[in-house]
């Protein structure tokens, strides 16, 4: 199969920059694919050639096979060599022939079962154009996966080989005296064997077919390591969710749907995740693959869940895709807040995000104004314009990023208009503000000198009025001399020696830095709460009335249980017992801050929502922590 030239013209780059899928762009890329596994696979060889370690002879012996089984079955060559798994063994494989030393770490396989994989393919390709063949392939812990069609347990040595051969249009794999045949459906199961099983859906003509992968060897995202093989009550599960979710995509979506099921090649099932967190996940060595968990079984938010996760990550695939033919972005050290990340990313993570979350955006947009769908509306479409305003213009984009960014731009720019429903409304301003100020709140830092010398202030108020209740302004503190300009030398006493401190006038507040925070986690618990209250409000109820809340949702505590609820009062009055205590999250400085806006005090609530990490900083300095309610209107001054 010749491997051809791709050029990215304008109107596929323009068909591909939008909210939407399409079919004839998705063709597009896949023939870029095809070209570039092509690339990996003549890269691989030519290292193995080159790389003492390598059995040579036999890898020459699997590539000619290969080379006969492309002549005989170029579309079912073609099918192998768009499969996910085979994307991830040659771009991992590739990597490793280019080390220094490319045999076996202690988490990988020998460097012969790797390479000896070229064979598997060769063996696949054969049984698909129904010729006969002999092979002999590596065994992997036991067993021998076929990709496409399944895996044979032969036991014996966890690293030996095994004899694959079809003879009369019937399939054996035999090792140490074990011989699997394969049935005439290999999709079946039989003895010794497991099919690779699918999934599919079928809706107005748009038919959905795509494996679900629980045998393959390749993790396509080695943090998430798959379910495993999955029970046949399992897969029938997974079924019914597919063909539950197929008719709300191509109704809402027809288009994109076409695309979807033109691109979309397995889903790999993931374990149940927490409640209301489902995980997904891609990967781009993988075309095609999502990474999925178990979606939640609520009747009439499991078709837009499993949707929207399989939009989310295929758009994922579609910019990988684009950015293997043409750069969108330059490396650049920058760190940004993404509203739908816990951690700060990278410019390259924001591009992938306004991508993928413009086409959820447009999902849910679909689906009506009020309820989930209008709560997720206004909840993504006001994290994509906030990212679309970090990107736009910045000099790290290319021309193609740049009009990427732009086309994205003035498609959702009209979003921001269109009305929900005012407790929709209310709910996702308040779940973006909350995750933006709780992002603060961890990754950002005050200079240490400057929080210091905040922190002596606030003491200093203490001497100088009793309790600081926002009339000891620190502006005021500043101009009696008790804290230098931010600039000036620390004093590492300065909370307990105010002579030492020169006199100075109030300086500007010096910019915060960006310092990762390793343990922020589940910033997103608001949005989480806030779906909780529109699709199960007795679940919610109960568990506001929990005396532990987090053990059935990891992250809510009764303080966001109440703001969400709308019962501010009481949320402010719980943040503020956690901020007195020893471990208070740094994110209840936002949740206060929001309380206390909604209680009609927003110059003090706006001081923590906007630098929630003064208030952090100042805490920490402290011995006791202080009256959080307090801190609050000082820092307003």
């Amino acid at each position: 199969m010749p491997i051809r030239l791709h050029h990215l013209s304008d109107p596929v780059l323009r068909s591909l920059s939008s909210v939407t899928e399409d079919e004839e762009a998705v063709a597009f890329l896949l023939e870029a694919e095809v070209s570039r596994r092509l690339l990996l696979l003549r890269a691989l060889l030519d290292a193995a050639t080159e790389t003492p370690h390598c059995d040579t002879a036999a890898v020459r012996v699997h590539w000619q096979l290969l080379e006969a089984a492309e002549r005989a079955a170029p579309a079912a060559f073609r099918t192998v060599l768009l499969d996910p798994q085979v994307g991830v063994w040659s771009a991992a494989l590739v990597r490793r022939l280019t080390r220094p030393d490319p045999r076996a770490t202690p988490d990988e396989a020998p460097l012969g079962v790797e390479l000896g994989f070229l064979g598997q393919l060769a063996a696949v390709v054969h049984v698909a154009a129904g010729a006969d063949f002999a092979v002999r392939v590596p065994v992997r812990e036991g067993r021998v996966f076929l990709p496409g069609l399944g895996r044979a347990t032969v036991g014996g040595d966890p690293w030996g080989t095994a004899r694959v051969w079809a003879q009369d249009g019937v399939v054996r794999v035999a090792a140490g005296g074990v011989t699997v045949t394969l049935p005439i459906d290999p999709e079946k199961d039989g003895p010794g064997w497991e099919g690779q099983r699918r999934l599919r859906a079928e809706h107005a003509g748009t038919t959905l077919d795509l494996a679900l992968d629980d045998l393959g060897p390749y993790a396509p995202v080695s943090a998430l390591p798959a379910a495993g093989r999955l029970s046949p009550a399992r897969h029938a599960a997974w079924q019914r969710w597919f063909e539950r979710m197929w008719p709300v995509m191509v109704d809402d979506r027809p288009a994109g749907a076409r695309a979807l099921a033109a691109g979309l090649r397995s889903i790999v099932p993931l374990p149940r995740g927490e409640r209301l967190r489902a995980r997904a996940a891609s990967s781009s060595d993988a075309f095609g693959c999502v990474l999925l968990s178990e979606p939640d079984e609520d009747a009439e938010v499991l078709p837009a869940q499993v949707g929207v996760a399989v939009l989310h990550e295929f758009r994922h695939t579609l910019l990988n895709g684009v950015i293997f033919l043409t750069p969108l972005f330059e490396e650049c050290g920058d760190l940004f807040h993404a509203p739908w990340r816990d951690d700060p990313r990278p410019l390259g993570g924001l591009v992938h995000g306004a991508y993928a979350f413009s086409g959820v955006v447009h999902y849910w947009r679909t689906r009506g104004l009020e309820g989930l769908a209008g709560f997720e509306f206004a909840l993504w479409r006001s994290a994509v314009r906030e990212v679309i305003g970090t990107l736009r213009g910045h000099p790290a984009l290319t021309a193609p990023g740049r009009a990427l960014i732009d086309a994205l731009d003035e498609q959702t720019a009209g979003w921001q208009a269109e009305p929900v429903g005012a407790r929709e409304q209310r709910l996702a301003s308040l779940a973006a503000a909350h995750h933006r100020a709780a992002w603060r709140a961890h990754h950002m830092h005050p200079p240490t000198a400057y929080a210091a010398h905040l922190a002596h202030a606030w003491r200093a108020a203490e001497r100088a009025g009793g309790r600081p209740d926002g009339t000891a302004r620190p502006e005021a503190v500043l101009r009696a001399g008790a804290v230098p300009h931010p600039e000036a030398p620390a004093c590492p006493e300065a909370p307990a020696c105010p002579e030492a401190l020169p006199r100075v006038e109030a300086a500007p507040r010096p910019e915060a830095v960006l310092r990762a925070d390793p343990h922020a986690c589940r910033l997103d618990t608001l949005a989480l709460l806030a779906r909780l209250r529109l699709i199960a409000p007795a679940e919610f109820r109960a568990l506001r009335a929990a005396d532990d809340p987090a053990s059935g949702v990891p992250g809510a505590l009764p303080a966001d249980l109440a703001l969400v609820d709308g019962d501010a009062v009481t949320a402010a009055k719980l943040y503020g017992e956690e901020l007195r205590g020893p471990d208070a999250r740094p994110a209840a400085w936002a949740g206060l801050g929001l309380a206390l806006i909604e209680c009609g005090e927003p110059a003090a609530g706006t001081a923590l929502t906007d630098h929630p990490e003064l208030a952090v900083a100042v805490s920490r300095a402290l011995p006791v922590p202080p009256d959080p309610l307090a801190l609050a209107h000082w820092l307003a001054h």
